[in-house]
């Protein structure tokens, strides 16, 4: 994990990155879920070692940024990631289809396809707008996962632990199984909200809606598993707190389900075409009252029973999916 680090850290040092020192107070909070990150999942604080090495950046900065990377959750736009389960497609072969939707000022400059390749675990091919983690991704083992956020009640002042990005890239590196998976995300410690799909080549998928109260699992339903940016499961559904983002995620839910769930025998066209869908905004074209383009930075479409994985950096309405090979 530190040789990965140092080999990102000296790419970034060629393209003149630096950082400030962390603010006191931020210091304080990352050196809190530092703590906590090397109970669960200490190899990724040897890579950001590696970073700061061969970036030649202090350790506290880049780890303080890659810890907590604040932003208001109240203006962080969408995503979406949908499972189409192998008795509703074509080839009988789940397919995931996933977009990641952020502000282009925060995400575009940082967005990055992953190879990665970690001794004694599982290689995998992942996104992410920061370093260490992995926003999404698919291994060799044939495990996918995919986040969304949700706006549930968040705790007041915020509670430190791992960030979704973390999860994420133990995930792909660690386990071959949805069941596995599970396992891991119930053993962390709750500290804000989230929804997480994971898919496995066996053709079973999952969606874990997690908020401080605690994790609730939804399954597919007639064949097809959606996730965007609002709670589903009885115990969340009703308590999204910014309430100005639940028609625009109802938008995009049921219209992924419109274009998905009405069809007798999906295919891969039909997926990459559901995320590149303007009617319901799947792939986001918005502009916030400042001015922000709220952007589909990038979409996926992949076949875990196949190890196979597309990608299309950018909108998919304009971007071409490409295969990315482990």
């Amino acid at each position: 994990y530190e040789q990965m680090g140092r080999k990102q850290g000296r790419l970034l040092k060629r393209s003149g990155f630096t950082l400030p020192p962390p603010e006191k107070k931020m210091l304080r909070f990352a050196k809190q879920c530092e703590e906590i990150v090397s109970q669960y999942m200490p190899e990724l604080l040897d890579e950001i070692h590696g970073v700061a090495e061969g970036a030649e950046i202090d350790y506290d900065a880049i780890m303080t940024l890659t810890m907590t990377a604040p932003f208001d959750p109240g203006k962080v736009p969408s995503c979406a990631v949908v499972a189409v389960m192998p008795e509703r497609t074509a080839d009988g072969r789940m397919i995931v289809g996933r977009n990641f939707d952020m502000f282009e000022d925060v995400s575009k400059e940082g967005a990055t396809t992953y190879r990665t390749y970690p001794e004694g675990h599982y290689a995998s091919v992942g996104n992410c707008d920061i370093w260490v983690g992995r926003w999404d991704g698919l291994n060799e083992a044939g495990l996918f996962t995919g986040t969304t956020a949700l706006f549930l009640p968040e705790p007041e002042p915020a509670l430190p632990g791992p960030v979704g990005w973390f999860t994420g890239r133990h995930i792909l590196d660690h386990y071959a199984t949805v069941n596995e998976a599970i396992k891991f995300i119930k053993s962390l410690p709750r500290t804000g909200s989230g929804a997480r799909l994971i898919a496995d080549s066996s053709g079973k998928a999952v969606v874990l809606e997690a908020s401080v109260e605690g994790v609730e699992l939804r399954y597919p339903e007639d064949g097809l598993l959606i996730s965007t940016n609002h709670a589903v499961c009885p115990a969340f559904a009703g308590k999204d707190h910014y309430n100005e983002y639940f028609a625009d995620s109802q938008a995009r839910y049921n219209r992924l389900r419109e274009l998905l769930g009405g069809a007798k025998m999906v295919d891969i066209k039909m997926v990459k075409k559901a995320m590149s869908d303007h009617e319901g905004g799947v792939c986001s074209h918005k502009v916030d009252s400042s001015g922000r383009k709220d952007s589909t930075i990038w979409s996926v479409v992949a076949h875990p029973s196949e190890r196979r994985i597309d990608i299309a950096e950018g909108h998919p309405c304009r971007a071409k999916y490409q295969t990315v090979c482990f």
